[in-house]
């Protein structure tokens, strides 16, 4: 470095003006570009952070839909038989009886829930139990003798999607809806903007555009919602296996159980 003569001592003492000029924007230089470095870094680690939680919400809203009727969702045949595990005392029979949701309940909850009693009574439990395991272990359960599935039937990565549904998608669904008088604990008034923004393309703004039943019986958006919540809480998260409905799940619950709330002032008749 150049320095003036005569002059002494250390650090930046002696050193002429350009020079001291020039290494103060070096460093300047130097650690702006190091901080960019590290902005870069931490800018995609949170990208990739971010596209592993919205895959994560992809694939749980997949498996979701699995739960409700897997034969839709991949457009397979349908076993002929019921399943081995369903109970003889059951009301139900053939292909329904392999949707996990006959067994365990639209709520989850099997025979401590609305399935407590009625035509889809079983006695068996609910899946709440496997809430928080890791999927690879709820991926095992799915191919053990009592659920019989094989890779045949559904591929891993069907199964690997249901997992994940299972141990990170599941809701309380007490928390949401009241289980005397099946009431959403929700907003209809918030959940007005969002039916009528995005479900009445589909279902019409009074929700009768699609009957479910028939003529002389009609199930519209505000029969099941009124009927049987925890099956249209199910169905706003998840869409509806085999057509092109919607899943919402990627917007905080409270909206879909305002979505909920309102659906359940729609007209039935």
């Amino acid at each position: 470095m150049t320095r003036r003569s005569g002059s002494g001592g250390g650090g930046f003492r002696g050193w002429t003006a350009p020079v001291l000029m020039g290494a103060m924007i070096f460093v300047a230089s130097a650690t702006l570009a190091v901080g960019a470095a590290a902005q870069e870094a931490d800018d995609a680690t949170e990208d990739d952070s971010h596209a592993h939680e919205m895959t994560d919400v992809w694939d749980i809203a997949r498996g979701g839909a699995l739960y409700d009727n897997w034969m839709a969702v991949m457009e397979v045949d349908a076993p002929e038989a019921s399943h081995p595990a369903y109970p003889a005392a059951g009301g139900q029979k053939g292909a329904g009886t392999w949707r996990c949701k006959e067994c365990h309940g639209w709520d989850y909850m099997g025979v401590e829930g609305a399935y407590a009693k009625g035509s889809h009574f079983t006695g068996i439990k609910g899946v709440r139990g496997v809430a928080g395991m890791e999927p690879e272990q709820i991926h095992a359960i799915i191919m053990n003798e009592t659920h019989a599935f094989t890779e045949a039937m559904m591929p891993h990565s069907a199964m690997e999607k249901l997992a994940l549904f299972l141990s990170q998608g599941q809701t309380e669904a007490d928390r949401y809806i009241d289980r005397a008088t099946k009431a959403a604990r929700g907003n209809p008034a918030r959940g007005a903007g969002f039916f009528q923004n995005i479900c009445a393309v589909c279902h019409g703004f009074d929700g009768k555009l699609m009957n479910f039943g028939d003529d002389a019986e009609p199930e519209y958006v505000g029969t099941v919602a009124k009927d049987n919540p925890w099956e249209a809480l199910h169905k706003i998260r998840f869409g509806q296996p085999g057509v092109g409905m919607v899943a919402l799940n990627v917007l905080p619950i409270e909206d879909l159980v305002d979505i909920l709330a309102y659906a359940q002032t729609l007209p039935t008749e």
